[in-house]
C-alpha cells in the first residue's frame, strides 16, 4: 500500500540534512511547498494587523516548509520516519514541526525511467589484502568480537551509568536510547569521568575559574545529573556499512568504540577499537566463515 509521508518543518535549517538523509536511504522524489503555521500566523497578525496579510510569506517568523513524498515500501517508510526523528528530534517538542503518515488510495507517476549514467572506473587497489578487510561489513566483526553494548535511558543517573560500564570493562561508551529503542546520544568514558570528577572535587574546578565563560561552564556542569545531561551527539555505524567507514567515524569523533545500529537506529551490536585493530591485523576478518584474503601484513 502507498503512504503519503508529510513533514512540516518549523526549523528550516534542518531541511537540507533531512533531504540528504532521505536521499541516502532511497526515498523517492520529495515535493517541497512553502507554508505558514496557523498559530504563528495568528500571533503575527495580532501584532502587525490584518493589513499585512498580503505579505504573510515575507515574514520569516511564520515560515515553515512542508515536505511530501509517496512511499510504497513499508520498511522504507519506517526508515524515512526514523531519519526524520533523528534529524529533527522529537516532534512532540515545541518548534520542531509535524509528521503525518496518510494512506493513499491511488498513485500514478511514482516510477520514472532514469537515464543511464556512465560508469566510472574503480579506484586503484591499495594493498589487495587490506581491500577485503576494508570492505568487510561491520556486522561480521560484531559477530567475531561479541561485545555487548551498554544501553541506558536518558534519565539514568550518572552513578548507575558508571556501574553499567564497570560491568563491561571493554566497552567505553554508553548508548543512550529513547523509549522506542532509538539511539539518541553517546556517553564516553572520558566525558563521564570528567563529570564525576567535578562532583567529587568541585574545588579543583573553582580554582580554575578566570572569566565569565568559565563561570558559565561551571554552572552547566553543576546541573549534570543524568545521562541526558552529559551525553554527546549520537555517533554510530549502520549494519551493512564497512570496516573502512567504522574506522573513519572512530577517528573523526575520537571514540574508542561505536554502536552498530539497524535502519531504525536501534542498537544491534558494538565494536571496540582495540579489538577491531586486533582482528584486522591478525587477518581474522571473515566473510561467510572464511578468511577474507591473504592475511600477511607488511609494516
Amino acid at each position: 500500500m502507498t503512504h503519503l509521508l508529510v513533514v512540516i518543518l518549523s526549523d528550516l535549517e534542518s531541511m537540507p540534512a533531512l533531504l540528504e538523509a532521505w536521499q541516502d536511504i532511497g526515498v523517492p522524489g520529495v515535493t517541497i511547498t512553502e507554508s505558514a503555521g496557523g498559530y504563528r500566523t495568528t500571533t503575527w497578525l495580532s501584532r502587525v494587523g490584518l493589513g499585512a496579510l498580503d505579505h504573510l510569506f515575507e515574514a520569516q517568523e511564520v515560515h515553515t516548509r512542508t515536505l511530501l513524498t509517496a512511499i510504497e515500501d513499508e520498511e522504507l517508510l519506517a526508515r524515512a520516519v526514523a531519519e526524520a526523528e533523528r534529524v529533527v528530534g522529537d516532534f512532540e517538542q515545541p518548534d520542531t514541526g509535524l509528521l503525518l503518515v496518510l494512506p493513499v488510495i491511488q498513485a500514478k507517476g511514482l516510477h520514472k525511467a532514469q537515464p543511464e549514467l556512465p560508469q566510472e572506473a574503480p579506484p586503484p587497489a591499495v594493498q589487495p589484502d587490506w581491500m577485503v578487510r576494508r570492505d568487510t561489513p561491520v556486522e561480521k566483526l560484531a559477530d567475531i568480537l561479541s561485545l555487548e553494548p551498554i544501553i541506558v535511558r536518558p534519565d539514568t543517573p550518572l552513578d548507575e551509568v558508571v556501574q553499567a560500564m564497570m560491568a563491561c570493562p571493554n566497552v567505553h561508551e554508553a548508548c543512550v536510547v529513547a523509549e522506542d529503542g532509538r539511539l539518541v546520544g553517546l556517553l564516553d568514558l572520558q566525558s563521564l569521568a570528567d563529570d564525576l570528577f567535578f562532583r567529587i572535587l568541585p574545588e579543583e574546578f573553582l580554582s580554575e575559574l578566570t572569566d565569565l565563560e568559565d563561570v558559565m561552564q561551571f554552572a552547566d556542569k553543576s546541573r549534570i545529573r543524568t545521562a541526558a545531561d552529559a551525553m554527546q551527539e549520537a555517533v554510530w555505524v549502520k549494519r551493512g556499512e564497512t570496516v573502512k567507514e567504522a574506522f573513519k567515524r572512530l577517528h573523526e569523533h575520537r571514540l574508542s568504540g561505536l554502536p552498530v545500529v539497524d535502519e531504525r537506529y536501534r542498537i544491534v551490536g558494538y565494536i571496540n577499537l582495540l579489538e577491531l585493530l586486533t582482528v584486522c591485523l591478525k587477518g581474522e576478518c571473515f566473510l561467510k566463515g572464511e578468511k577474507a584474503a591473504d592475511t600477511e601484513v607488511t609494516l
